[in-house]
């Protein structure tokens, strides 16, 4: 009797155990500062991936061609960002969709462009230089508040998934809830999991034209886990005192607890215009002692009368 105690006891440990997220807690999570670089084309630039040798795709979400840039990111030993040059515009031949995401499968050399208008995503062949597929996210499609669609696109390379989510949460579902989707390489949809956003700061009754609140980004870590950006951001009607409230979670998908690894704010005050809306993450390099850098940058509407600006920033985490 007490060796079928003992094995139901280890038994129990044994499922408590499986049904943890066990991962590696960071040590410490490091917030560089944010740069702009006039030499950039100004841009709404919603969506950032890293396509190998410092070189990265970004994505414009205004604009008349359907394509990316390819921007190349300078970083120094420090983690910080010290200079950012446009190679060229790789021009798709089709109009710009409301272009908010954008990741690359290094295996395939294919990248995945997410486009919030027609709530779809955008296979294309880097070498055979053309669109492979086009798949809608039908409800998304069906159930979204306008402009508040897909917004995030991240490839898993040890899943060998794509990982995407409606910005805000869709009509007829819960306030806080978002619909997060795994799918295939070729963009079939797999599995689709809940995730529950934080509180809004600011009431749910302000007008949506001066409030965005939700997930503005996906990253894989390739690890099992994800991260997950959640902005607020909200416009006064004067425009000084607006601000943007970001937070980073870090989540296995599926599993209902999510864990901040940081938040900060940025805003638009006489002394300081460092207002900044990070639409766009990706991994960038490590550092010789092997942090991690993750690399954001944040749209800007054009440099918006001179006062916004195209800020990059830098995440390192160990």
């Amino acid at each position: 009797m007490k060796r079928y105690i003992l094995f139901g006891i280890i038994t129990l440990l044994s499922l408590s155990i499986q049904g943890q997220e066990i991962w590696k807690d960071y040590n410490s999570v490091s917030i560089m500062p944010q740069y702009y670089f006039s030499a950039i084309p100004p841009g709404n630039y919603s969506g950032i991936a890293n396509i190998g040798n410092d070189d990265y795709a970004v994505v414009s979400d205004k604009g008349d061609n359907e394509g990316y840039y390819i921007f190349h990111i300078d970083i120094n030993d420090n983690g910080e960002i010290t200079n950012v040059t446009n190679k060229e515009f790789i021009n798709l031949n089709g109009n710009n969709l409301d272009q908010e995401a954008i990741t690359f499968n290094p295996t395939t050399n294919r990248i995945y462009i997410g486009n919030e208008g027609p709530s779809n995503i955008i296979e294309y062949d880097v070498n055979l230089k053309r669109i492979l597929h086009s798949v809608e996210i039908t409800d998304y499609k069906k159930h979204c508040i306008p402009n508040r669609s897909i917004e995030s696109i991240t490839y898993d390379k040890t899943r060998d998934k794509l990982f995407t989510i409606n910005e805000s949460p869709l009509i007829g579902d819960s306030c806080l809830m978002l619909r997060l989707k795994q799918l295939n390489t070729d963009l079939t949809e797999e599995k689709e999991f809940p995730y529950f956003i934080e509180k809004p700061i600011k009431s749910g009754n302000t007008p949506q034209n001066r409030h965005a609140y939700g997930v503005s980004e996906l990253l894989s870590l390739n690890d099992s886990t994800l991260l997950v950006l959640e902005r607020e951001l909200y416009l006064t009607s004067m425009k000084l005192g607006s601000w943007v409230q970001n937070r980073i979670f870090r989540i296995v998908p599926g599993k209902p607890n999510k864990h901040l690894i940081c938040s900060w704010r940025t805003s638009l005050q006489l002394a300081s215009f460092n207002f900044a809306n990070y639409e766009g993450m990706c991994l960038g390099p490590k550092l010789s002692d092997g942090r991690q850098i993750i690399i954001l940058c944040a749209d800007s509407q054009n440099r918006y009368k001179g006062v916004l600006k195209d800020y990059f920033r830098t995440i390192i985490l160990q």
